[in-house]
Protein backbone atom coordinates (compact mmCIF):
# COMPACT_ATOMS: atom_id res chain seq x y z
CA UNK A 1 0.00 0.00 0.00
CA UNK A 2 2.71 2.64 0.68
CA UNK A 3 3.70 2.17 -2.64
CA UNK A 4 0.30 2.82 -4.41
CA UNK A 5 0.32 6.23 -2.00
CA UNK A 6 3.60 7.41 -2.99
CA UNK A 7 3.06 6.54 -6.84
CA UNK A 8 -0.17 8.92 -6.12
CA UNK A 9 1.24 11.62 -4.47
CA UNK A 10 4.05 11.95 -7.38
CA UNK A 11 1.12 12.49 -9.89
CA UNK A 12 -0.41 14.76 -7.67
CA UNK A 13 2.59 16.57 -7.97
CA UNK A 14 3.00 16.23 -11.54
CA UNK A 15 -0.75 17.17 -12.15
CA UNK A 16 0.06 20.74 -9.61
CA UNK A 17 3.13 21.03 -11.54
CA UNK A 18 1.68 20.68 -15.05
CA UNK A 19 -1.13 23.60 -13.72
CA UNK A 20 1.52 25.66 -12.37
CA UNK A 21 3.34 26.03 -15.53
CA UNK A 22 0.25 26.44 -17.39
CA UNK A 23 -0.87 29.54 -14.90
CA UNK A 24 2.24 31.38 -15.10
CA UNK A 25 2.13 30.81 -18.92
CA UNK A 26 -1.36 32.11 -18.86
CA UNK A 27 -0.30 35.20 -16.48
CA UNK A 28 2.52 36.12 -18.73
CA UNK A 29 0.55 36.04 -22.26
CA UNK A 30 -1.98 38.14 -20.48
CA UNK A 31 0.52 41.04 -19.39
CA UNK A 32 2.04 40.83 -22.37
CA UNK A 33 -1.01 41.39 -23.93
CA UNK A 34 -2.33 44.12 -21.47
CA UNK A 35 1.16 45.91 -22.60
CA UNK A 36 0.19 45.96 -25.95
CA UNK A 37 -3.28 47.05 -25.43
CA UNK A 38 -2.06 49.51 -23.61
CA UNK A 39 0.44 50.55 -26.57
CA UNK A 40 -2.68 50.90 -28.60
CA UNK A 41 -4.42 53.21 -26.46
CA UNK A 42 -1.88 55.41 -26.02
CA UNK A 43 -1.60 55.56 -29.97
CA UNK A 44 -5.28 56.23 -30.23
CA UNK A 45 -5.36 59.08 -27.08
CA UNK A 46 -2.51 60.68 -29.79
CA UNK A 47 -4.71 59.99 -32.49
CA UNK A 48 -7.46 61.33 -31.42
CA UNK A 49 -5.87 64.76 -29.80
CA UNK A 50 -4.44 65.15 -33.04
CA UNK A 51 -7.16 64.76 -35.09
CA UNK A 52 -9.36 67.12 -32.19
CA UNK A 53 -7.28 69.69 -32.86
CA UNK A 54 -7.43 69.76 -36.80
CA UNK A 55 -11.25 69.25 -36.19
CA UNK A 56 -11.11 72.47 -33.86
CA UNK A 57 -8.44 74.16 -36.97
CA UNK A 58 -10.81 72.92 -40.09
CA UNK A 59 -13.88 74.61 -38.01
CA UNK A 60 -12.13 78.11 -37.27
CA UNK A 61 -11.47 78.10 -41.11
CA UNK A 62 -14.90 77.19 -42.06
CA UNK A 63 -16.08 79.68 -39.91
CA UNK A 64 -18.47 76.99 -37.80
CA UNK A 65 -16.66 77.82 -34.76
CA UNK A 66 -15.03 80.98 -33.11
CA UNK A 67 -10.93 80.90 -33.75
CA UNK A 68 -10.03 80.40 -30.47
CA UNK A 69 -7.72 77.19 -30.03
CA UNK A 70 -8.65 74.24 -28.14
CA UNK A 71 -6.11 75.21 -25.26
CA UNK A 72 -7.56 78.07 -24.66
CA UNK A 73 -10.96 76.77 -24.29
CA UNK A 74 -9.82 74.02 -21.66
CA UNK A 75 -7.09 74.48 -19.34
CA UNK A 76 -6.53 70.83 -19.10
CA UNK A 77 -3.09 69.70 -20.24
CA UNK A 78 -2.93 66.68 -23.11
CA UNK A 79 -0.73 65.54 -25.26
CA UNK A 80 2.77 67.02 -26.31
CA UNK A 81 1.60 70.22 -23.95
CA UNK A 82 0.92 67.73 -21.01
CA UNK A 83 4.49 65.89 -21.65
CA UNK A 84 6.35 69.27 -21.98
CA UNK A 85 4.44 70.34 -18.24
CA UNK A 86 5.02 67.59 -16.83
CA UNK A 87 8.96 67.06 -17.40
CA UNK A 88 9.30 71.25 -16.77
CA UNK A 89 8.10 70.70 -13.74
CA UNK A 90 9.81 67.94 -12.73
CA UNK A 91 12.99 69.40 -13.79
CA UNK A 92 12.54 72.48 -11.59
CA UNK A 93 11.59 71.05 -8.90
CA UNK A 94 13.00 67.68 -8.46
CA UNK A 95 15.92 67.40 -10.87
CA UNK A 96 17.67 64.96 -13.18
CA UNK A 97 19.31 62.77 -11.10
CA UNK A 98 16.21 61.61 -8.58
CA UNK A 99 13.51 59.21 -9.35
CA UNK A 100 10.29 59.94 -8.80
CA UNK A 101 6.66 57.33 -9.15
CA UNK A 102 4.23 58.53 -11.61
CA UNK A 103 1.51 59.33 -9.14
CA UNK A 104 4.14 61.40 -7.12
CA UNK A 105 5.07 63.06 -10.61
CA UNK A 106 1.18 63.32 -10.87
CA UNK A 107 0.62 65.34 -7.65
CA UNK A 108 3.58 67.70 -8.41
CA UNK A 109 1.91 68.70 -11.33
CA UNK A 110 -1.79 68.84 -9.63
CA UNK A 111 0.14 71.09 -7.12
CA UNK A 112 0.65 73.84 -9.53
CA UNK A 113 -2.59 73.73 -10.74
CA UNK A 114 -2.55 72.14 -13.61
CA UNK A 115 -5.79 69.78 -14.73
CA UNK A 116 -5.18 66.68 -16.46
CA UNK A 117 -7.31 65.93 -19.66
CA UNK A 118 -9.23 62.30 -20.56
CA UNK A 119 -11.63 60.37 -18.96
CA UNK A 120 -9.18 59.13 -16.74
CA UNK A 121 -6.41 61.85 -15.86
CA UNK A 122 -3.70 59.61 -13.93
CA UNK A 123 -3.88 57.35 -16.92
CA UNK A 124 -3.71 59.97 -19.44
CA UNK A 125 -0.58 61.19 -17.29
CA UNK A 126 1.25 58.01 -17.13
CA UNK A 127 0.62 57.61 -20.89
CA UNK A 128 2.35 60.74 -21.67
CA UNK A 129 5.13 61.15 -19.52
CA UNK A 130 5.91 57.10 -20.38
CA UNK A 131 6.43 58.90 -24.26
CA UNK A 132 7.95 62.08 -23.07
CA UNK A 133 11.25 62.94 -24.35
CA UNK A 134 13.92 63.21 -22.20
CA UNK A 135 12.01 60.35 -19.72
CA UNK A 136 13.94 57.33 -18.68
CA UNK A 137 11.28 54.52 -17.20
CA UNK A 138 13.23 52.64 -14.12
CA UNK A 139 12.41 48.95 -14.48
CA UNK A 140 9.51 47.52 -16.57
CA UNK A 141 6.79 47.84 -13.67
CA UNK A 142 8.39 50.02 -11.13
CA UNK A 143 5.89 53.19 -12.21
CA UNK A 144 9.44 55.14 -11.24
CA UNK A 145 11.07 57.41 -14.22
CA UNK A 146 13.71 60.36 -13.93
CA UNK A 147 14.74 62.64 -16.76
CA UNK A 148 17.97 61.81 -18.53
CA UNK A 149 20.67 64.66 -19.18
CA UNK A 150 18.81 65.74 -22.24
CA UNK A 151 15.34 66.54 -20.47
Amino acid sequence: MPAVAEGSAGSVSDHLRTEFDALASRVRQQREQADRLRGLADQLEEQTGRDEHLLHELAAVLGLSSQLRIEDLSPRLRGRRLQEVAVEILRSGWGADREIHYRDWYDLVQAQGHKIGGKDPIATFLAQVHRAPGVERLGSRTGRYRLTAVA
